[in-house]
């Protein structure tokens, strides 16, 4: 039974892995004591699934100066239309359905470390 609900949460747990590295990079380079907080902006068509990745975030970042931080999940939306007549799409699709053109999918593929909120090691 553990094996099949850590299986779920893989996908998640590399993204959380790759922001706490990142976030204590960061955080340590500017003297941090401790991280309050830290805010990532989470591309949709990377299908993240945001409880899943503050799970994740949580399990990452015992043990390091992230512990207890809190961590807030922007969803940037993509922007998807056609490059013939530029109807615009909410999904992704290969061919326009009303001209048949070629679909252009813009951005929703990010994953961008925004804000780290720190308490510095001389109380700032």
């Amino acid at each position: 039974m553990a094996c099949l609900i850590l299986k779920h949460f893989v996908h998640e747990m590399s993204f959380a892995s790759v922001i706490v590295e990142n976030a204590l990079r960061v955080a340590e380079e500017n003297g941090a004591k401790k991280v309050k907080s830290v805010t990532v902006v989470v591309g949709e068509l990377l299908l993240i699934n945001p409880d899943q990745l503050e799970f994740c975030y949580q399990v990452a970042s015992q043990g390091t100066i992230l512990e207890n931080s809190r961590i807030e999940i922007e969803v940037a939306k993509a922007d998807i239309s056609c490059v013939n007549c530029g109807k615009k799409y909410s999904q992704p699709i290969y061919l326009c359905e009303d001209c048949g053109g070629f679909v252009s999918v813009k951005g929703g593929k990010e994953m961008i470390l925004k804000k780290i909120e720190i308490e510095n090691r001389d109380g700032g």
